[in-house]
């Protein structure tokens, strides 16, 4: 009889361990293969997993489109040959940094997807003037060079999708240099027809477009961005076969994961004709790679970017909440982290209006941008409190190379694009000049000594990225918003569901320690599933009393 007692006492104690620590069963998972458990460690302070659950808590990666991605420049990122170029070999030794492969292990970066900036064989060093689409640029390396970098990436659950630069080609393209002939000899209805070329005896002026002479007497051609880019005429049957055929060849042949289109907006001067040429883009594309990502760039404000929606597209920039004035930075200024998350949400309905799929692609800075580091004043907390904002919020979150270790670049393109920063003691791999940089400006650390440091920002990037694989309704959930004490606006919370999973994401951006009541009316939470304090020096810590919820300056908690 005591024997059965002590039996029944024993299981009713790991039944009540069970529920107060918020473990799950296999149901609590959602079936893409993004579910996650918990192991975690209880105290006075109630159900907080140790170290915030960086090491404990266990995720299972990705399997859909929902990424964190890691924008790269190839040029600029690691030069394996010595040559002062970047290449294929130098980023296939680096991806233990961006990811090993081991969801157990905590050294890695953890992004699970990259966008590599253009590849494919071009005359300048940014390589977005495309000379041929079939091709890996000779300064980057072979085919088999790439085809070795994307099996690696793929054993390690990274997804690869590349620039498709296709608004424009190089004018040392072949059909461009096809083009020119026949209009030397006077034909006009082949190759020519693949661009927009205006017969005059002088150079053209329309508002809004550009002409360049083409070399040929009489003749000027459309460019939106530069001589060296003649603009692709989209209403040409044929050029679209030739789209057709590039992505043929990149998505089935080489088996890339997706593209990141180039200049979206300005596929045709009328950008709700743009919008249509997206969508045939977009169908095109799933009919040959069902689960292909597809993210454009379309860099203009929130509502035109949310009516490109309308064509389909998985993801594009949003550019509302990047650079020195965006919403992200408005938050890390002001403090406000509940107008921020207000935001957040019209955001979210606005995108899924118009498409019900759509995945949100938020970031802080990127190639075209002046870096982060730069407009938040090299102030290592802010920039913290930054990622804090974009990284946990829905979608598809894209980090800039070097921006998780602050490095910095302004004014002209070169100057935003120098090389990663591996170390400072030692210059292997490392790119010392861009064509047409000056800029020799390096972070406090590079990667080698930032890894060493507990507090440094690359580790909080590991931390918050981490958290939010491990919480995959964060990314994917239903956004709603909420306020936990209206006189605390620097105290922001929401809760995201998702295939019947539910967290709450509770966020303090002020430097000072703060407690609030969190009501399980809004949320029938178990205790904190995982956190992340932006300084490892603070003695404060996160704590649950009841429903009195204790977070140490500038971090993230996660109940659920």
């Amino acid at each position: 009889m005591k024997k059965r007692l002590l039996a029944i006492m024993l299981c009713a104690a790991m039944l009540a361990s069970a529920v107060f620590t918020g473990c799950q069963n296999n149901s609590d998972s959602n079936d893409s293969g993004n579910g996650s458990t918990q192991s975690s460690t209880s105290g006075s302070t109630g159900s907080v997993p140790e170290d915030g659950g960086f090491k404990t808590v266990e995720f299972t990666p990705s399997s859909d489109k929902y990424r964190n991605y890691y924008e790269i420049f190839v040029y600029s990122f690691c030069d394996s040959d010595g040559d002062g170029i970047g290449d294929f070999k130098g980023l296939t030794s680096k991806l233990d940094y961006l990811n090993d492969g081991d969801p157990n292990t905590t050294d890695d970066l953890g992004v699970d997807g990259i966008w590599l900036m253009p590849i494919m064989k071009a005359g300048t060093y940014h390589k977005y003037d495309v000379r041929d689409y079939y091709s890996i640029d000779p300064a980057y390396g072979t085919m088999d060079d790439f085809k070795t970098f994307l099996d690696e990436a793929h054993k390690r659950g990274i997804n690869v999708i590349i620039d498709l630069v296709i608004n424009h080609t190089s004018n040392a393209n072949e059909w461009f240099k096809k083009a020119k002939e026949e209009l030397k000899e006077g034909k006009t209805d082949g190759y020519a027809q693949y661009y927009h070329f205006k017969q005059s005896d002088t150079k053209p002026v329309d508002s809004g477009t550009t002409y360049y002479y083409s070399g040929v007497k009489g003749w000027y051609y459309e460019s939106a961005f530069d001589k060296e880019m003649p603009d692709l005429n989209w209403d040409n049957e044929k050029v679209k076969e030739e789209i057709k055929k590039i992505c043929d060849y990149w998505l089935t042949d080489i088996k890339i994961d997706g593209f990141r289109l180039d200049a979206a907006y300005h596929y045709d001067t009328n950008y709700k004709n743009s919008i249509k040429d997206v969508k045939w883009l977009n169908d095109y594309c799933k009919s040959i790679k069902e689960d292909a990502y597809i993210v454009a760039e379309v860099w203009q404000g929130g509502g035109t970017i949310a009516e490109f929606y309308q064509s389909g597209l998985d993801s594009f920039f949003n550019f509302d909440m990047q650079g020195s004035s965006g919403r992200i930075v408005k938050a890390v200024n002001t403090g406000n982290c509940q107008d921020y998350f207000n935001y957040i949400k019209t955001w979210q309905d606005s995108i899924s209006e118009n498409n019900k799929n759509a995945i949100s692609a938020p970031f802080l800075s990127n190639h075209d941008t002046a870096r982060s580091a730069g407009f938040l004043t090299k102030n290592t907390q802010r920039e913290k409190n930054a990622a804090m904002l974009y990284l946990m919020v829905p979608g598809n979150p894209f980090i800039y190379y070097g921006e998780e270790i602050g490095m910095t670049g302004s004014s002209n393109d070169p100057e935003k694009r120098t090389g990663m920063v591996w170390s400072l003691s030692d210059n292997t791999g490392y790119v010392a000049k861009i064509p047409g940089s000056s800029n020799t400006d390096k972070p406090a650390e590079g990667i080698e000594e930032a890894l060493k440091n507990e507090n440094s920002l690359v580790n909080f990037y590991k931390k918050i990225i981490r958290l939010k694989l491990q919480n995959p309704e964060i990314a994917r959930g239903t956004f709603t918003p909420v306020v936990l004490d209206e006189n605390n606006v620097k105290v922001g919370a929401y809760t995201s569901e998702y295939n019947g999973s539910k967290v709450m994401v509770v966020m303090n951006i002020s430097d000072d320690t703060q407690t609030v009541t969190v009501s399980k009316d809004t949320m029938a939470y178990s205790g904190v599933r995982g956190y992340a304090v932006s300084d490892t020096t603070n003695t404060e810590k996160v704590a649950l009393n009841d429903n009195q919820l204790t977070i140490p300056a500038n971090s993230v908690v996660v109940l659920k």
